[in-house]
């Protein structure tokens, strides 16, 4: 069984840790200077507000190599029972990030600002970069195409699908009604931008499909400035691990 599948397991199954996820629309961050730093890096979160041991090896490294970071909390769950919450919370953090975004780059005159986003953080990424003249490169690891198709057709999220099947709400519903949250929909401004997506055939929390239809649009439209890699047996956390432990690709 494969360490997603596992992961699914303890999530779905056993239902552990999940509970209720409430409408709590808070943004925590945490921002770290380096002295004589031209360069800023910033973590967005898949979900949770807890500090994950992998982000702390990540900006560990980025403090070696000089770099600034800006790492963010999101609320335990950022999909909720209610599907227009969760279009509320998206379009709260994406306020809240690009104007945190606007006042470091003029206090500090950062020549250079990149986002990495993994898993679900994808979405907010994308949200947070699109004509956003402020960002430089970004980094979109194990990404889906489609909010609302990945959650369907995903193995993490099938507790929450299993909620709006009860309310009546189908796929195609949650399609419309969450379109301008879609990667593949806030793609249309990342002209001047470096863009690197990692993707892995043997993913099981996201269908392959979904990763491969973003990778191609945005390979499509930014042949020049994209760069995708693709591994065939790591799975979604395993290529996350990859690139927060041992890439260098991140520190670019």
């Amino acid at each position: 069984m494969s360490i997603d599948n596992v992961v699914n397991f303890i999530f779905n199954k056993l239902e552990i840790f999940n509970k209720e996820p409430k409408p709590e629309f808070f943004i925590e961050k945490r921002f770290f200077k380096k002295e004589n730093s031209s360069v800023l890096k910033i973590i967005l979160p898949p979900r949770g507000r807890d500090r994950l041991l992998v982000t702390k090896v990540l900006i560990r490294r980025f403090r070696k190599r000089s770099y600034s970071s800006l790492e963010y909390f999101f609320p335990e769950e950022v999909l909720y029972p209610d599907p227009n919450d969760t279009l509320k919370f998206f379009d709260f953090m994406k306020n809240k990030v690009r104007s945190d975004i606007r006042e470091l780059k003029e206090k500090y005159s950062f020549d250079r600002i990149d986002i990495i986003a993994p898993s679900l953080a994808v979405v907010s990424a994308c949200l947070v970069a699109n004509n956003n003249e402020d960002i430089s490169n970004i980094y979109l690891l194990v990404p889906g195409s489609c909010l609302a198709s990945s959650l369907w057709k995903g193995i993490r999220t099938e507790k929450l699908k299993r909620i709006y099947e009860k309310q009546n709400i189908k796929l195609e519903q949650l399609q419309t009604l969450w379109k301008n949250l879609a990667p593949k929909n806030n793609i249309n401004a990342l002209d001047n931008k470096n863009i690197f997506i990692a993707i892995s055939k043997s993913d099981k929390v996201i269908p392959y499909s979904f990763r491969k239809e973003l990778a191609d649009l945005v390979k499509t439209k930014y042949p020049q400035n994209t760069s995708i890699v693709e591994n065939g047996y790591l799975g979604h956390y395993f290529t996350v691990l990859k690139y927060y432990f041992f890439s260098k690709k991140l520190l670019e």
